[in-house]
């Protein structure tokens, strides 16, 4: 059955969606012919969407961060349906692995107490703390807390969690400590032991989130790099990483839900990691080549979050009509989503309306 040709009028907002972080705009709501989550779905699916996907940070995703997990909470990155957080006077809190956690207001993020690392010598980490016990958590309360605020359907229900492997090493033993631990051999041991405890907690968790919400995605914050470089090597993040991170992803897919992983800083060479492990979606920051990464990894499990041109401040609307033409010829066959971090709204349009005309043509 063809699919229903473009309409103009789909570039009309119908309403908007409540913002999912406070100060934060709202997102509009379009009358589109199939919803973006569906849309979303025949992407990851290896079919033809009927437009290119918007994900990433800002994108068609419904962010769902539950005041169940305590790192959220101590935080300050509770984004849920149980109305306002009261998060207290106090921007110092703990979380799991009995960690502070100091909020900093003026840049909205929150990092543990640097100097004072739980952990020296990651072999003798069971001696020190221990993996949360996921029972202590009201996961039937936080289910029936959150049923209304996943029920809508129209975008990805994208449950995040934060500090993955690599980051949970760097909360417990400090970026130092962290990258001693992965290369020397009397620690090695110790990183495999601890990786392999914190992925049985994974799997249980992830299992949980599947039973008792209604979600699409998962997304693991595990940011591998700074600006310019990694923090390891590709050789060494497939021995010491890469094999739980497929843990983690495999866990996802066994239990229906894509996977996401938030990775900041220059990480191109650690692709192939991503790659092999199976990870659906990679929304990193822009010090990454897309485009490049999207030629050089055509045929792979893993989508890339391509950022948009900047769109010149005199561009008529023929220009952005042109941007729009060459985006979609150069994208439309690609495994690649647009992330709309800093993106022109008018360029965002104008890539839709494009992209919506390049894919009807294909059958239902």
């Amino acid at each position: 059955m063809a699919r229903k040709p473009f309409d103009p009028a789909e570039l009309i907002p119908v309403g908007e969606n409540p913002p999912q972080f406070a100060g934060r705009p709202g997102t509009p709501i379009y009358a589109r012919p199939i919803s973006s989550r569906d849309n979303s779905l025949l992407f990851f699916e290896g079919k033809k969407p009927y437009w290119i996907p918007v994900l990433g940070f800002g994108g068609d995703v419904r962010g769902f961060r539950p005041r169940l997990h305590p790192d959220n909470v101590a935080t300050h990155l509770v984004v849920d349906g149980e109305g306002p957080m009261n998060y207290g006077e106090s921007n110092v809190a703990t979380g799991w692995f009995g960690l502070e956690w100091v909020f900093v207001p003026h840049v909205g993020g929150a990092t543990v107490k640097p100097g004072n690392p739980l952990i020296e010598d990651i072999t003798e980490w069971r001696n020190i703390t221990s993996i949360p016990n996921l029972d202590e958590l009201d996961w039937e309360g936080s289910s029936k807390a959150n049923a209304e605020y996943l029920s809508n359907k129209e975008t990805l229900r994208e449950v995040c969690t934060l500090s993955g492997l690599w980051e949970r090493l760097i909360s417990l033993m400090d970026v130092e400590g962290a990258a001693v631990a992965l290369i020397d051999e009397d620690q090695k041991e110790g990183v495999h032991d601890f990786f392999s405890a914190l992925c049985d907690m994974y799997d249980d968790m992830i299992a949980r989130y599947a039973k008792y919400f209604d979600l699409d995605m998962l997304l693991m914050h595990d940011d591998w790099g700074t600006q310019k470089a990694p923090f390891f090597s590709l050789d060494t993040c497939r021995e010491m990483i890469m094999p739980y991170l497929k843990r983690i992803v495999d866990a996802c897919h066994r239990n229906g839900l894509l996977f996401e992983l938030h990775c900041c800083g220059q990480n191109e060479e650690l692709v192939p990691a991503m790659i092999e492990a199976g990870v659906d979606i990679w929304c990193g920051q822009p010090m990454n080549d897309y485009e490049k990464l999207s030629e050089k990894y055509p045929d792979t499990c893993l989508a890339f979050g391509v950022y948009l041109p900047e769109v010149p401040v005199d561009a008529t609307e023929e220009d952005i009509q042109q941007m729009a033409k060459e985006y979609v010829e150069r994208h439309a066959e690609r495994h690649t989503v647009i992330n709309p971090a800093g993106a022109d709204p008018r360029l965002l349009l104008a890539i839709y309306a494009e992209s919506r005309k390049y894919y009807e043509k294909f059958d239902e």
